[in-house]
């Protein structure tokens, strides 16, 4: 059935479906992009391309630059994402337990969902330390070659990570990244094992992570934290200390959820 069809029987509006797609381009276009871009980016008409941006114009959803015509998101989505932030319960609720991550590793704390088939990063505290490693809130990033994506799959129930596992594809990124399905499930396993998992410079040479779960009142991970940074300050002595910690903190932060639930 095509994604066409679908759409029409979940009586799904297109043009709005369209509108945020454009939205979507331009949160990963870094200097903005200009009309024809963003119709050739999304197989669009140029056309109906002008009509979406200058709704969305209209709207202050978007702006453009006066000198190069370039679009870019605006003021007006950031204000709703921060309302959406402040909506979020999970992100609310387990934002001390970040912070309290950072100032006992003093790396990058992050906390991550799962969606649609990637992470999402939903809260961040950034480490003090000149050289660091953060992300957007808001970024996403492949579950094969994250610590905290591999966490989600360590935990699924066997037949729905197959299934996750025949749906996306194992990009290789570095030398380290697990693109063989059989490699990648041995690891899920020890994870799920061990109660933590890492990055180990498998999507960026020279950034390494360290993740564990956090689990709701039904016993299903809800979000992961984690800690990443340069791996030079991650040795083995280090990492050994950092587990610990970070195993205490995803306990405290599960049990303040299910204590909520």
């Amino acid at each position: 059935m095509s994604q066409e069809k679908t759409r029409k029987e979940k009586k799904i509006i297109g043009s709005v479906v369209k509108a945020i797609e454009v939205i979507e381009f331009l949160a990963n276009a870094d200097t903005g992009a200009g009309a024809t871009e963003i119709s050739k980016g999304l197989n669009y008409g140029v056309s109906a391309t002008y009509h979406l941006l200058n709704t969305l114009k209209e709207c202050s959803i978007i702006e453009q630059d006066k000198r190069t015509k370039k679009f870019k998101l605006g003021l007006k989505l950031w204000q709703l994402g921060m309302l959406a932030y402040e909506h979020n319960p999970i992100s609310l609720t387990l934002r001390p337990y970040l912070r309290k991550l950072k100032e006992i590793t003093g790396e990058t704390a992050n906390l991550t969902i799962m969606d649609n088939y990637q992470i999402v990063y939903i809260a961040q505290e950034e480490s003090d330390k000149l050289v660091k490693m953060f992300t957007k809130t808001g970024a996403t990033a492949p579950l094969h070659c994250t610590g905290a994506g591999k966490i989600f799959l360590a935990y699924k129930d066997e037949d729905i990570r197959n299934a996750i596992l025949d749906k996306i594809e194992l990009t290789k990124y570095t030398d380290n990244t697990f693109v063989d399905k059989e490699s990648l499930i041995k690891e899920l396993e020890e994870i799920r094992k061990n109660g933590y998992g890492f990055d180990n410079e498998e999507k960026e040479i020279g950034v390494s992570c360290i993740g564990a779960p956090i689990f709701d009142i039904n016993n299903e991970v809800i979000a992961c934290i984690t800690i990443s940074g340069p791996t030079s300050r991650f040795t083995e002595e280090q990492k050994r200390i950092w587990i610990k910690d970070i195993l205490k903190v995803s306990k405290e932060a599960t049990d303040s959820l299910q204590t909520i639930s």
